[in-house]
């Protein structure tokens, strides 16, 4: 115990009766506490303290002092930093009140500072009456310092964990977490959004059960050998059946997540959804395959038309101009077929494209009635020659070379009157133009719509010539002819 008559006290002033026998009490015991301590009297005189106290302030008070007195050289403040006016001794001496755990900042004399941690108790005499205070503060310095580092390391820890969920929920790529029995552990809003179904059904499933069934087995070995610890990392690509039926096609990376004893974790699975690309390279594939027979059946038919056309035109200025029409119009189907990666043609996009030539802005000379129908592209080059024959005929001698022509040109899905099967049946009929007769023999274009629509698309021509107009009605095998239609003709005009 230190004070300045060496007895461990420092008071200059007498001492309350209750006082002393408190300080006698404590005499010998204060520098036995591991925690600073220093008693005062009911004004702030600092009558004891122990050894512990004079290391936390780096020196000891004066005799008598105070200890505002003393607290004035050594400065206080709050944790955030701000200085404190009124010390907390004076406050309990004040109010009766006492103090736990309090935490401020103490600046020594030598500018060094600490935090310490307070507890401050009254001390009254057997009647009730404040006769001072006891003081026990403690260093709680490199305590707060650990705190703040664990802290910063917890939030660290915290906003990664965070950027990393996020990442996680919001990557553009589906990401899953499978147990080694292959239950979903955790998914993310992407491979929910890629497989249709929703995160509880997911994480209540297994990891094959929606895989298609041709495709399960290879993903299923490579996963069991993952498990076994045999293999690390495997892609592979296969199809899915997503919750509303459709099947889709779809990337997977595996990789596992082992202990530090290579006991497998869970696995990770990065899910990509490659449909698109996979119908790309079927398209450019079926794009080469047709391109090859096309080029093929092109030069053929050009062959042919050079041929049946020279033979029909009665001089050479005759026979450039249908061939180069005829020509033309194989050109046209190609880029109608091209638009949509020789998948298919709209029909009436053909037909339109066919006669836009012969009608003017706002005209309705031609009606074309019918609903959307897609043609395969057999169907498409043929009908296009077809068509082209049609129209040149109407332009030259039929509705298209009257002013009050009109050529109505009509389709729809049938049954066959025999066996019943679906038809596409096509109906040309031109009306207004010169009265027609049956030209008494039949032409190069005559015979190539009817041939063409038997041999191409195993269907039928008929042309009728009737005094009102020319009539053509193609018949086509509904399979041979469009892809799938899934409803019937809804019978809606449309005119060019």
């Amino acid at each position: 115990m230190l004070d300045s008559n060496d007895d461990g006290r420092s008071a200059a002033r007498p001492i309350p009766p209750a006082l002393g026998a408190m300080l006698r009490a404590s005499d010998g015991i204060l520098d036995l506490l591991p925690i600073a301590t220093f008693i005062c009297d009911a004004r702030g005189t600092i009558l004891q303290y122990n050894r512990r106290a004079v290391e936390i302030w780096g020196s000891a008070p004066a005799p008598g002092q105070t200890h505002d007195k003393f607290r004035e050289n050594l400065r206080s403040f709050e944790l955030d930093g701000t200085p404190i006016a009124r010390s907390m001794m004076a406050e309990v001496l004040t109010t009766g009140t006492p103090v736990r755990d309090a935490e401020r900042i103490v600046e020594r004399n030598d500018g060094s500072r600490l935090i310490v941690s307070i507890n401050i108790d009254p001390l009254r005499d057997a009647k009730g009456n404040l006769v001072g205070a006891v003081n026990c503060f403690l260093d709680i310095t490199e305590r707060k310092r650990m705190d703040d580092a664990l802290e910063h390391s917890r939030r660290l820890a915290l906003e990664q964990e965070q950027r990393v969920a996020a990442t996680y929920e919001h990557a553009a790529i589906g990401i899953s977490e499978i147990a080694p029995d292959g239950s979903f552990l955790r998914v993310n809003e992407a491979i929910c959004a890629i497989t249709g179904f929703s995160r509880d059904e997911l994480l209540a499933s297994k990891l094959f059960r929606h895989t298609h069934p041709d495709d399960v087995d290879p993903d299923r070995e490579a996963f069991r050998k993952q498990v076994a610890g045999d293999l690390d990392f495997y892609s592979i690509e296969k199809r899915f059946i997503r919750k509303d039926g459709r099947v889709i096609w779809l990337s997977v990376r595996s990789s596992p997540v082992r202990a530090d004893n290579r006991h497998m974790l869970y696995v990770v699975r990065v899910v990509q959804d490659i449909t698109e690309r996979k119908a790309a390279e079927r398209r450019q594939k079926l794009l080469i395959d047709e391109l090859n027979h096309r080029v093929k059946n092109t030069l053929a038919t050009v062959q042919s038309l050079a041929s049946q056309t020279a033979r029909a035109a009665p001089t050479p200025v005759a026979f450039r101009e249908r061939f180069e029409g005829r020509l033309i119009a194989l050109s046209k189907a190609h880029d109608q077929l091209t638009l949509h990666h020789w998948e298919s043609a709209d029909l009436r996009d053909l037909l339109s494209g066919s006669l836009a030539p012969y009608v003017g802005a706002g005209s309705e000379r031609i009606v074309l009635r019918g609903e959307d129908i897609e043609l395969r592209p057999r169907a498409v080059l043929t009908l296009a020659m077809a068509f082209h024959e049609l129209t040149t005929n109407a332009a030259k001698y039929g509705a298209l070379s009257a002013a009050g022509g009109r050529i109505e040109i009509r389709w729809q899905p049938v049954r066959g009157d025999n066996d019943g099967r679906r038809q596409l049946r096509v109906d040309w009929i031109e009306q207004g133009g010169p009265t027609v007769a049956e030209p008494q023999q039949r032409g190069f274009g005559s015979k190539l719509i009817e041939g063409s629509i038997v041999a191409e698309l195993g269907g039928s021509a008929r042309l009728t010539y009737e005094p009102s107009g020319l009539r053509c009605e193609i018949v086509i095998p509904l399979e041979a002819a469009t892809l799938e239609i899934e409803h019937e003709p809804a019978g809606v005009d449309w005119s060019i």
